[in-house]
C-alpha cells in the first residue's frame, strides 16, 4: 500500500517538474532541475521508492512556495485605463451636448471637460481659459492656467470650471494611450534576470554527474548511482533561496515596503544606477508655503496670513487649501469674508472687516525661483506676497549624497523646469534631465540599460509608469491614485519617507547574503554526502534522510532573513 502512495507522488513529482521544465523553456530560460528528475526517474527504475517519494515532496513543496511568494496581489493594467472616462461630452452645433464614446469622437469636435475630470482627448482651448492639473504628466503639483488656444494634452485634471476643447486626434494617438502603450512595451520586453540559483546549478550538476558516473563505472552498483543522486538533489536551491527571499520579503513588510515578487527583492541588490522622479518622490509633491513677503509695515506675516485665508475659504483653487493648511499649523483662525467672488485661473476677491480684499497672482517682479507668488492687496494697495513652492522631504539631501558615496550613478528625471529644478537641489552634486516627458523618461532609462547598467527607476505618477516599467527595477511611492505606477513597479513604499528606500537596498544585500549561504552551504555538505555515497557508505534511503537534515539546516540559517538584523 505504501508502495503505492510512494510510487504516485513520484509520478506527480515527475509530471510537476515536466509542467515547470516547459513554462521555462518558453520563457527562454532553462529549467534548473536535472538531477532531481533523473534522481526520481532512477528511483522508480530501481523501485526506491520511498526515496523517490521524498524527493518528489521536496521539490514540488519547493516550487510551490516560490509559486505563492509570487503570486501576490497586483492590479491589473486595465487599471490604466479604467482612469479615462468611457465617453464624451459633445458639444454639437445647435448647442445640444451627447455622451459619445471616445473612440468615436472625431477630429475637430468639441467637447466639455467637467470639474475634476481626467481630459480624454488631446486638443486646444476653446474657453477662455482653463486651471489644470499637469501631475500626471509632467509629475508637478502646481496648478497652471491655460488660456485660449492652449494646447491640452489627455491625461491632465481639470482642477477649475468647466471648459470646452476642440479635439485633435483620436483615442488611439491621445498622450494619455501613448503612455500606456509604453508600459505594456516595456513590460513585454523586459530582459531576463539570473538568478542566484541558476547560476550556482550548473557547476553542481556537472559535480554531480562526474561522482555518479565515476561511482557507476568504478563499481557498477545502479544504488550506488541513485544514493549520490538523491543526496544532491538540489533542494538547498529549490528551497534555501525562496525561504531566504520570503523572509525579506516579510522583513520588508513589516517597514511599509511591498516587494510584489522574491526574484524582485534579489535583483535590487545588482542596481548600479538609480533615476529618481523628482516631485512626490523626492519632493512632498504638494505646494507649501515657503515665505512671505511683506509690503506694508503695518501687518505681521500671521495677520496676512489670516487676510489671506479669510479669502481662500471661499476658493476651490489647489492653493487655497494649502493657505488653508498653514493657518490651522500656526493656530491662527480667521472670520471667511464677505461677499467674496472667485474667477478661476484670476484670482479671489471679497471685504474683511470693511476692506475690499484681492488675491492673485503676483507681478513677475514678485516671484521668486522655482515656484508661484500671489499677491494680497486691501483697498488696491499691495499688502504682502506669497510664495510657494515644492520642497525636499526631509532627509532627502542626506539621503542623495550617501546614495552618491556608495558608488550609484544618482540621476534626477523631472518634467519641471531646469531653474526650478536647479533650485530644489541647490548644493548638491546630480545629473539633472529637466523637462523631461514620460517618453523621455523611457528613453534614457532604456539608453542606460543599453549600456549594460542594472537601473532602478524611483517615481510615484502615472508620468513616471513608462520607465518604471522598463527598468530593471521600479520602485514607486504609493497612493490610491497612482494604480498605474504601481502596476508598472516591482516594488511599493508605503508612505513618504525616502529612507525606506535605502533599507530596501540593505534589505535585499541582506538577503541575497543569507540566501548565498544558505545555498552554497547545502552545496557543501551535499558534495560530502555524495562522496560517501559513491563509496558505498550511504544507501537510497539513508541518502534522502541525510538530504532532510541537510535541508533543515539550511532553511532554517535562510529564516534569518526574515528578523530584523542584529545591531
Amino acid at each position: 500500500m505504501l508502495s503505492t502512495i510512494y510510487l504516485v507522488i513520484i509520478c506527480i513529482g515527475i509530471a510537476y517538474l515536466f509542467v515547470v521544465a516547459y513554462r521555462e523553456i518558453r520563457a527562454g530560460s532553462k529549467s534548473i532541475d536535472f538531477i532531481a528528475f533523473l534522481a526520481m526517474a532512477l528511483a522508480l527504475y530501481t523501485q526506491q521508492y520511498l526515496a523517490g517519494a521524498v524527493i518528489a515532496v521536496m521539490y514540488t513543496g519547493g516550487e510551490a512556495l516560490e509559486a505563492y511568494a509570487g503570486r501576490r496581489a497586483r492590479a491589473s493594467l486595465a487599471a490604466l485605463l479604467a482612469r479615462i472616462p468611457k465617453t464624451a461630452l459633445v458639444k454639437s452645433p445647435d448647442n445640444t451636448l451627447a455622451e459619445v464614446p471616445l473612440a468615436e469622437v472625431l477630429t475637430g469636435a468639441t467637447i466639455v471637460v467637467r470639474g475634476n475630470e481626467l481630459v480624454p482627448l488631446d486638443g486646444l482651448l476653446s474657453s477662455p481659459r482653463a486651471v489644470l492639473s499637469l501631475a500626471n504628466l509632467t509629475g508637478e503639483p502646481l496648478p497652471e492656467t491655460l488660456a485660449q488656444g492652449a494646447v491640452i494634452k489627455s491625461g491632465s485634471v481639470n482642477v477649475g470650471e468647466a471648459f470646452e476643447l476642440t479635439v485633435s486626434g483620436t483615442l488611439a494617438t491621445s498622450t494619455y494611450a501613448k503612455i500606456v502603450d509604453l508600459v505594456k512595451d516595456a513590460q513585454q520586453h523586459q530582459a531576463p534576470f539570473v538568478r542566484l540559483t541558476t547560476r550556482a546549478n550548473l557547476p553542481f550538476t556537472l559535480l554531480t554527474l562526474l561522482i555518479s558516473s565515476g561511482a557507476y563505472l568504478l563499481t557498477g552498483d545502479i544504488l550506488r548511482v541513485l544514493a549520490v543522486l538523491v543526496i544532491a538533489t538540489p533542494c538547498p536551491l529549490i528551497i534555501a533561496a525562496p525561504v531566504a527571499f520570503i523572509g525579506g520579503l516579510s522583513r520588508a513588510a513589516s517597514r511599509n515596503i511591498i516587494v510584489k515578487t522574491p526574484a524582485t527583492l534579489e535583483s535590487i541588490s545588482g542596481i548600479t544606477t538609480i533615476f529618481f522622479d523628482k516631485t512626490g518622490t523626492l519632493t512632498l509633491g504638494e505646494p507649501q508655503l515657503t515665505a512671505i513677503t511683506l509690503k506694508t509695515s503695518e501687518l505681521t506675516e500671521d495677520a496676512a496670513l489670516s487676510l489671506a485665508a479669510a479669502l481662500e475659504y471661499h476658493s476651490i483653487h489647489p492653493l487655497a487649501r494649502t493657505v488653508i493648511s498653514e493657518t490651522k499649523a500656526r493656530g491662527l483662525s480667521p472670520v471667511p469674508a464677505t461677499d467674496a467672488s472667485e474667477i478661476l485661473g484670476t484670482g479671489i476677491a471679497g471685504t474683511v472687516a470693511g476692506s475690499y480684499l484681492t488675491l492673485e497672482q503676483a507681478p513677475e517682479g514678485d516671484h521668486k525661483e522655482g515656484g508661484i507668488s500671489l499677491l494680497l492687496t486691501g483697498d488696491g494697495n499691495p499688502l504682502a506676497v506669497f510664495h510657494f513652492a515644492d520642497v525636499l522631504k526631509e532627509n532627502a539631501k542626506t539621503f542623495l549624497t550617501e546614495l552618491s558615496g556608495a558608488g550609484y550613478k544618482v540621476a534626477v528625471l523631472t518634467g519641471d523646469r531646469k531653474d526650478h529644478a536647479d533650485a530644489v537641489f541647490a548644493g548638491l552634486s546630480l545629473d539633472i534631465c529637466a523637462d523631461c516627458t514620460p517618453e523621455e523618461k523611457y528613453r534614457l532609462v532604456e539608453e542606460a540599460k543599453r549600456r549594460g547598467e542594472k537601473v532602478a527607476m524611483v517615481g510615484d505618477g502615472l508620468n513616471d509608469a513608462p520607465a518604471l516599467a522598463k527598468a530593471d527595477i521600479g520602485i514607486v511611492f504609493s497612493g490610491t491614485e497612482n494604480s498605474a505606477s504601481i502596476e508598472a513597479a516591482g516594488v511599493a513604499i508605503l508612505g513618504r519617507d525616502v529612507m525606506l528606500i535605502r533599507e530596501l537596498f540593505a534589505l535585499s544585500k541582506r538577503s541575497v547574503h543569507i540566501a548565498g549561504q544558505s545555498v552554497y552551504a547545502g552545496i557543501g555538505l551535499s558534495t560530502v554526502g555524495m562522496l560517501f555515497a559513491a563509496f558505498g557508505f550511504i544507501v537510497p534511503v539513508e541518502g534522502a534522510v541525510i538530504q532532510e537534515g541537510i535541508d533543515v539546516t539550511v532553511i532554517l540559517n535562510a529564516l534569518r532573513a526574515a528578523f530584523k538584523p542584529r545591531a
